[in-house]
């Protein structure tokens, strides 16, 4: 009987373990190489690296410039962020009610993310373009303004306008990922409810969000994820401009890399944003855990 067993658990093995090799070669390999570079000074067009410890990171930590793109970050991550949750939540409760068309409407709603987002970003351009931009052409037409908006190259607005594209994109996924928790509800826990006179309010607060706590934890792990690493949406729309006004890590690690040619400095940031994002993450599944027990 063990004999068998362990045929059985080695055939599993076998089967994962190419995937396991193919993670490593793709993700294992770069990052342990991003990790070296750190402790180097590595240049595109210069000679060998020169291994230096930890002076690229004394460099980065004793530099104001660093801690302001790195609040700048958080600030555009926290922004984005929420509108991704809060709207993807409300979306989802509306696609999960009684609507007609919901199969197409659930399909309509992927198509954004469906998108590549270089592709949405350059359609956005054209959008919010200060001079030729079809959201001022509207606004003005229908008299909401008088003057056009600088929505990309004004310091102020930059910020706001890219986090709303970058929300834009990522809200049908967040969207379908609410879904999924919301159709695992039972119908019955609801009708015990409207039996026993709780109404519409009492219910979303007594039984949706109680249930859907575990789902909202780990979008938002994955959210965090994604949109503190968000490059393309950004770099397209404003390239960190205005006045440096959008330039997040992203955008600042590939300014050191292929700006400056400087490829450790660029690594010894990476290396900060990847540290940062498994603490977050640590923190979310901690209070995952902490709710299952």
């Amino acid at each position: 009987m063990l004999r068998i067993i362990n045929k059985k658990k080695l055939s599993l093995y076998g089967l994962i373990l190419p995937v396991i090799i193919f993670m490593i070669i793709v993700y294992g390999y770069p990052l342990l190489l991003t990790f070296k570079y750190s402790f180097q000074e590595v240049s595109l067009i210069g000679s060998e690296n020169i291994f230096v410890g930890f002076r690229n990171y004394i460099r980065v930590l004793t530099d104001e410039k660093f801690y302001n793109t790195l609040i700048l970050t958080f600030k555009w991550a926290v922004f984005t962020i929420a509108i991704k949750i809060v709207i993807g939540f409300i979306m989802a409760l509306l696609l999960n009610g009684e609507l007609y068309l919901k199969k197409a409407l659930r399909f309509l709603a992927l198509i954004p993310w469906a998108i590549p987002q270089v592709v949405v970003a350059i359609l956005w351009t054209w959008i919010l373009d200060g001079q030729y931009g079809y959201l001022n052409y509207y606004l003005q037409k229908f008299g909401v303004i008088e003057e056009v908006i600088r929505w990309l190259s004004d310091p102020n607005l930059a910020l706001i306008s890219t986090s709303i594209v970058d929300a834009w994109i990522g809200i049908p996924l967040i969207t379908m990922i609410f879904l999924s928790g919301l159709s695992s509800i039972p119908d019955s826990l609801y009708e015990a409810a409207k039996v026993d006179g709780a109404n519409i309010f009492q219910r979303f607060r007594y039984i949706t969000l109680p249930t859907m706590k575990k789902v909202v934890l780990i979008s938002l792990t994955l959210t965090t994820i994604w949109t503190f690493n968000s490059f393309n949406v950004i770099y397209v729309l404003t390239g960190g401009g205005p006045m440096d006004a959008t330039e997040t890590m992203m955008i600042k690690i590939y300014h050191e890399a292929f700006g400056k040619y400087n490829l450790g400095m660029s690594s010894t940031l990476s290396v900060i944003v990847f540290i940062i994002l498994i603490i977050l993450s640590i923190l979310y599944w901690k209070q995952i855990n902490r709710d299952e027990e």
